[in-house]
């Protein structure tokens, strides 16, 4: 298996493309410089699944609309894209149903494209049909009260 594991996002201007995240995704990203370039760290989660990455600003890292599309996995694509516009960036393919997801692309603050991607299905939801079904086939009213 081949599984992304860091990315990193090229940035011309790193105080502008953190305000642009942090207003989209609601979130603080922590500043660190190295090695004559300066980066800004998306906040990582524990476990297996998604990778990390990073704003990064150096002299190897040019932001493009073309390339390689990371797609980062965001609950709210409706309002990132929204707060995306009033921070500046643009839509280039709005929030669309494709198959169980919802994605849409952005253009952000320094000219990348980015893709937003959200699962359609939540799997709490099966639990909690499966608990109703459970409660129904039981006759058990109790939670009902």
């Amino acid at each position: 298996m081949v599984r992304a594991s860091w990315f990193e996002i090229p940035v011309t201007d790193l105080d502008r493309a953190v305000a642009f995240y942090e207003a989209v995704f609601a979130v603080t990203l922590e500043r660190d410089a190295s090695e004559g370039e300066e980066a800004a760290y998306f906040p990582a989660g524990d476990g297996p699944v998604g990778s990390a990455g990073a704003l990064v600003k150096g002299e190897s890292y040019v932001p493009s609309i073309d390339g390689t599309r990371v797609y980062l996995e965001f609950a709210d694509i409706d309002g990132a894209v929204e707060r995306a516009v009033a921070a500046g960036g643009s839509v280039l393919f709005a929030p669309t149903e494709v198959d169980d997801t919802l994605v849409a692309e952005i253009r952000d603050s320094e000219g990348n494209r980015v893709a937003l991607r959200a699962d359609l299905e939540d799997p709490d939801d099966d639990l909690d049909d499966e608990l109703e079904h459970l409660l129904d086939t039981d006759g058990d009213d109790a939670l009902d009260s």
